[in-house]
C-alpha cells in the first residue's frame, strides 16, 4: 500500500502535527442540548464540526453498519475501515462505508493515508449519524482520524 505525504488528523489525542482535539473536555456532557453541540462543535476535530460531502473518517465500521463483518460475513472480530460523508445537515451526517474491511485499526489509518484509488463504497446502505453524537464517537474511539480530500 502506498503512503503519500498526507495531511491527517488523529482523534482523542495529539497528532504529530500538535494539533490538541479532544484534550480536557467531557464529551458525554458536552452533547446535550444547543448548548452542548456548541460545545462538542469547538471540542472536535474540525472536519467533524464541520463536515463537507467527500470527507473521509477512518472508523470501526461494526459499529455503524448493519452488515455482519468478519470471516464470510459472519460478524467475528472487529471490522475497521472508510466512511465517506454524502450527505449533511444541520443535525446529521450521512456516510457510506467502504466495500473492504481491515481487522484493526492500523490497516485503515494507513489505507487513509494512502493513495485511495483502489477504494470502493458500497452505496447500498447510507447511515445517518446525529451530529450530537460525534464528540462521544470519537471518544468512544469508533472514529479514529478524518482526511478531506478538498485541501
Amino acid at each position: 500500500m502506498k503512503f503519500g505525504n498526507l495531511t491527517f488528523r488523529t482523534l482523542g489525542g495529539v497528532t504529530a502535527f500538535g494539533a490538541v482535539l479532544l484534550g480536557g473536555c467531557d464529551a458525554a456532557t458536552s452533547v446535550g442540548g444547543e448548548a452542548g453541540q456548541e460545545e462538542a462543535a469547538v471540542a472536535l476535530d474540525p472536519y467533524l464540526a464541520a463536515p463537507v460531502i467527500g470527507d473521509l473518517w477512518a472508523a470501526k465500521l461494526d459499529e455503524f453498519s448493519d452488515y455482519g463483518f468478519g470471516q464470510d460475513g459472519d460478524g467475528v472480530g472487529a471490522a475497521y475501515g472508510l466512511l465517506k460523508v454524502i450527505e449533511v445537515d444541520d443535525s446529521s451526517v450521512t456516510v457510506i462505508t467502504e466495500t473492504g474491511a481491515w481487522p484493526n485499526a492500523a490497516g485503515t489509518l494507513g489505507e487513509l493515508q494512502g493513495d485511495l484509488a483502489a477504494i470502493s463504497w458500497d452505496e447500498t446502505e447510507t447511515i445517518a449519524i446525529d451530529r450530537a453524537d460525534l464528540a462521544n464517537l470519537v471518544e468512544q474511539e469508533h472514529i479514529l482520524e478524518t482526511r478531506r480530500l478538498s485541501e
